[in-house]
């Protein structure tokens, strides 16, 4: 399938880029969305991310919610692992 890029301002980024790393403008438009979603991967924490699942879904966390503590997820790890 062919890259059909519409967008005058796209193009040109597109072509720039393709250009700095001597590649084809495909190969530079697949690069740079790789590199955003990573970069925006890496800000957002576990507890954004399931806000954001949530919130997609009409739903959210509680309000007076409470943390899950340390020793339930020690427990879970044991029973799991089947270790006492």
């Amino acid at each position: 399938m062919a890259l059909n890029i519409r967008n005058p301002e796209a193009d040109a980024l597109a072509r720039r880029l393709a250009q700095i790393d001597q590649t084809t403008i495909t190969e530079a438009v697949v690069v740079a969305l790789k590199e955003t979603l990573q970069s925006r991967i890496r800000q957002e924490s576990a507890s954004d991310t399931a806000k954001r699942l949530l919130a997609r879904r009409g739903l959210a966390f509680k309000p007076d919610r409470k943390p899950v503590p340390d020793s339930a997820w020690h427990d879970l790890d044991h029973d799991l692992t089947g270790e006492v």
